[in-house]
C-alpha cells in the first residue's frame, strides 16, 4: 500500500512590501494524519429548459470542456456532479401501466463519462417526459421506485458494480429553492420520494451510496431537517420499519467572498446536526458546493486568474488541517461546482476552470477552451500525498501557527514497490491568497529548510511549479492581444502560452545534504510547488489511449492517459507527429513541457475552412521523467478516423512482472 506522509499549516500575516518566513520540515516525523484527495470533484448544471438539457450533455462544447479538466493529471478533478440527469430520459409508451423509458441520451452521457475516467455525482432529479405530477400518489412513488432501480440496473450490467458504487447518488438539489420541475413536492411527498430512491438502489445493490439533502440546512429550511429526521426516526415507505438509510449528509455552504466562512459554515451546521440528531454523528459529511461565492456567472475579476486559483489551494488547506483530523466529523467530500461553460462577454470571470470562446462567424461555427489558472492548482493538488506530516513556520523567531494569508503542506512519498518508476517522493505546496481581494504588488522571502532527509539513493532531483498572475496568466495574454471576442489563432496560442503551471525551476540535482535550505520568492496571489524525487529503477511506463478530437479546420485537441504511468516526477509528456505513416517518421510538436495529458495541435496560421491537410496523419505520446528517462510510445492513434485509438481510460495497466 502506499504511504505518504503530509502536513498542513497556517499562518497569519499582515503583508508589507516583502515578509520574510522560514519553513521547517523535518522529514523522519513519524506523526501522522491521513490525507486524502477529498477535492477531486466539480459540478455543473444545465441551463433551461431542462427537458432539453441533452442536447447541453452531449453537445461539442460540454464534452470538449470534460476533456479539457479530464486532462489535469493523476485524475485531480475525478467526480462530475450534475443536476437535471434525468431529464434526458423520455417515456416511450406504457406496458401494463408501467411507464417505459428512453435511456438514449444519458447512455451517451455516461459512456462519454466512463470513457473519461470520470465518477458520476448523480442527482436523482429531473421529470422524463413532464410524467411525475405527486409524490404522495402511491402508483407515483412505486413508479419512481422503479426507474431508480431500472437506471441502477442498468449501469450495473453496462460498466460493473464496482464502478456505480463510486458514484454519489444524491437527492433534489437544494429543495429549499422549489425547484421542481413541475412536480409538487410536499414535505411528505419529499420523504416518500427519498424512500423510492433509496429502496430502488437497495433492489439492485447494498453498495450503492445514496444521500442529500444537498441544501444550506439552514434551521428555517422546510426540506433539510424533517429528512434528516426521517432517516433516524421516521417510517420507511416500503417497509414500514424505523429509519431509512442515508450514506452521506450533503451540505452546501460557500464563502461569500471568504475562505474561512465556507469551514466555519460547515461546522456549525454539522454540530447542530449531530447535538439535535446524535445518531448522525457517524455518517459522512459532503460540501459539494463549496464555493468561494454564490452565483456561478456572476462577472468577478479575481475569478479569471491565481486568485481563484489560491484561494482553492487555501479552502482545501484549511478543511484538511481544521476538519480531517478531527474524530468527532467524518468529513468526506469538498467540491467546486465550477464547471459551467463560460460565454460572452465574461470569458475568464465566470465560475469555471477553463474560459471558452464560441467562435460563431465561422464556417462551421466552432469551440475553443483555454485553462485557467485555477485548473492548474487542481493539477498540481493531485501530486500530493495522504498522510501529513508536521511543518513548522516563523518569522522573526516566531513560530505562526494560525490562519492567515500564508500557508502550506508537505509530503513524503513511499513507493508500493521498489523496482518501477515509482519512486520516494517529497513535496511542499506554499499558497499566498487574501482570499477574493484584488492585491497591490506584494511578496514574500521563503527560506524552506529540509531536515533529516534520508531517501533510499543520492541520486535526487528537484523542480519548483509556479502559479501567480505573473507568469501563468491567460487572462492578461487575452487582455494584451486586445480583449478579442474572437480571437485569432495566433491570440489563442498567446493565451495558451501561458496557461501554467509554470516550472520555474529544474529538474535539478539535490545537493545530498540534509538540513538543506532553499530560498524561494512568491507574489500575491501565488501557488508555489515543491517536487523532490529520488530516481526510479526504471523509466516511466507506457501512455496510453491516444485520441485526436477536432476542434476546427487544421486544429485539433489531442488527449491521452496518464493512468498507467505509474510517476508523478515528469518533466512533461512529449506529442509527436506523423503525416506519413503509423510507423513514423515522427517529429515533437508539444514545444512547451507540459504535465496535463492534452495539447492543441494548430499548426496553420489562419483558418482555411473544410482543410485537416496540417492535422491529418498519425499521434503519439510518452512520458519522459526529471532524469530524461522516456516511458514507451503510446499506440499510435489516427486522424480522423482514429482507427487505432483506444478511447476508453477503462483499460488494464501493462503488467510490469
Amino acid at each position: 500500500m502506499f504511504l505518504f506522509f503530509v502536513f498542513f499549516i497556517f499562518f497569519n500575516l499582515t503583508f508589507s512590501n516583502c515578509e520574510i518566513y522560514k519553513v521547517y520540515v523535518n522529514s523522519s516525523a513519524t506523526s501522522t494524519i491521513k490525507l486524502t484527495r477529498f477535492w477531486s470533484s466539480t459540478g455543473f448544471c444545465p441551463p433551461l429548459p431542462h427537458q432539453e438539457d441533452s442536447a447541453f450533455f452531449l453537445g461539442a462544447d460540454m464534452q470538449q470542456n470534460l476533456l479539457y479538466i479530464s486532462s489535469a493529471p493523476q485524475n485531480a478533478v475525478r467526480q462530475v456532479r450534475m443536476h437535471w440527469l434525468l431529464d434526458m430520459l423520455t417515456v416511450n409508451q406504457f406496458v401494463n401501466g408501467t411507464p417505459q423509458y428512453n435511456f438514449t441520451n444519458l447512455d451517451n452521457l455516461v459512456t462519454f463519462l466512463w470513457e473519461n475516467d470520470f465518477t458520476i455525482g448523480f442527482e436523482v432529479m429531473g421529470n422524463p417526459s413532464n410524467m411525475f405530477t405527486d409524490f404522495e400518489n402511491k402508483t407515483q412513488v412505486y413508479w419512481w421506485k422503479d426507474l431508480v432501480s431500472t437506471l441502477a440496473q442498468r449501469y450495473v450490467d453496462s460498466y460493473g458494480l464496482y464502478y456505480i458504487s463510486q458514484w454519489n447518488f444524491e437527492t433534489w438539489n437544494e429543495p429549499d429553492t422549489h425547484d421542481f420541475d413541475g412536480l409538487n413536492f410536499t414535505v411528505q411527498g419529499f420523504l416518500n420520494y427519498f424512500d423510492a430512491t433509496r429502496q430502488g438502489l437497495l433492489e439492485v445493490s447494498t453498495l450503492l451510496r445514496l444521500g442529500g439533502p444537498g441544501d444550506k440546512c439552514s434551521l428555517s429550511g422546510m426540506y433539510c431537517w424533517p429528512l434528516l429526521r426521517h432517516c433516524v426516526n421516521g417510517t420507511n415507505y416500503f417497509t414500514g420499519e424505523k429509519g431509512v438509510r442515508i450514506d452521506f449528509i450533503s451540505l452546501h455552504k460557500k464563502g461569500s467572498g471568504s475562505s474561512s466562512t465556507i469551514m466555519n459554515d460547515t461546522l456549525d451546521t454539522v454540530n447542530q446536526i449531530h447535538l439535535l440528531l446524535p445518531d448522525l454523528k457517524n455518517v459522512p459529511i459532503y460540501n459539494d458546493e463549496a464555493d468561494p461565492l454564490v452565483g456561478w456567472s456572476k462577472d468577478e475579476s479575481w475569478r479569471a486568474d491565481a486568485i481563484y486559483a489560491a484561494i482553492v489551494a487555501k479552502v482545501i488547506t484549511q478543511h484538511q488541517t481544521y476538519v480531517i483530523p478531527r474524530s468527532d466529523i467524518n468529513f468526506q467530500l469538498l467540491s467546486n461546482d465550477n464547471g459551467f461553460l463560460s460565454y460572452n462577454p465574461s470569458f475568464f470571470t465566470q465560475r469555471t476552470l477553463l474560459a471558452r470562446f464560441q467562435m460563431n462567424n465561422t464556417s462551421p461555427p466552432h469551440v475553443h477552451f483555454v485553462r485557467k489558472p485555477v485548473l492548474g492548482t487542481m493539477a498540481l493538488l493531485a501530486l500530493v500525498g495522504d498522510q501529513q506530516l508536521p511543518m513548522s513556520v516563523s518569522e522573526d523567531g516566531r513560530v505562526l501557527d494560525s490562519l492567515g494569508v500564508f500557508g502550506g503542506f508537505t509530503t513524503v512519498h513511499l513507493p508500493e514497490e521498489n523496482d518501477g518508476p515509482d519512486s520516494w517522493q517529497l513535496s511542499v505546496l506554499l499558497y499566498l491568497s487574501n482570499d477574493t481581494t484584488v492585491p497591490s504588488s506584494q511578496s514574500a522571502s521563503i527560506q524552506l529548510t529540509l531536515d533529516a532527509l534520508k531517501p533510499p539513493t543520492q541520486d535526487v532531483m528537484y523542480t519548483v511549479y509556479r502559479i501567480n498572475n505573473v507568469d501563468t496568466n491567460p487572462f492578461l495574454m487575452w487582455q494584451k492581444a486586445g480583449s478579442p471576442k474572437t480571437p485569432k489563432v495566433a491570440d489563442f496560442a498567446f493565451m495558451r502560452s501561458a496557461e501554467g503551471p509554470l516550472r520555474s525551476t529544474g529538474p535539478s540535482k539535490w545537493p545530498a545534504q540534509s538540513p538543506w535550505s532553499l530560498q524561494l520568492s512568491m507574489t500575491l496571489p501565488e501557488v508555489l510547488f515543491f517536487h523532490l524525487c529520488a530516481r526510479p529503477s526504471s523509466p516511466p511506463d507506457q501512455t496510453n489511449n491516444v485520441l485526436v478530437t477536432n476542434i476546427t479546420s487544421n486544429q485539433v485537441l489531442v488527449t491521452w492517459s496518464d493512468a498507467c504511468v505509474h510517476s508523478k516526477c515528469l518533466t512533461s509528456f512529449e506529442v509527436e507527429y506523423s503525416s506519413t505513416s503509423a510507423s513514423g517518421p515522427y517529429q515533437r510538436i508539444n514545444p512547451v513541457d507540459t504535465i496535463f495529458t492534452s495539447f492543441v495541435f494548430s499548426p496553420a496560421k489562419d483558418i482555411t475552412p473544410n482543410d485537416d491537410t496540417l492535422v491529418t496523419g498519425f499521434y503519439r505520446v510518452r512520458a519522459v521523467d526529471y532524469w530524461d528517462n522516456a516511458g514507451a510510445y503510446s499506440l499510435p492513434a489516427s486522424y480522423p478516423d482514429n482507427e487505432s485509438a483506444v478511447k476508453s481510460r477503462h483499460v488494464n495497466c501493462r503488467s510490469r512482472a
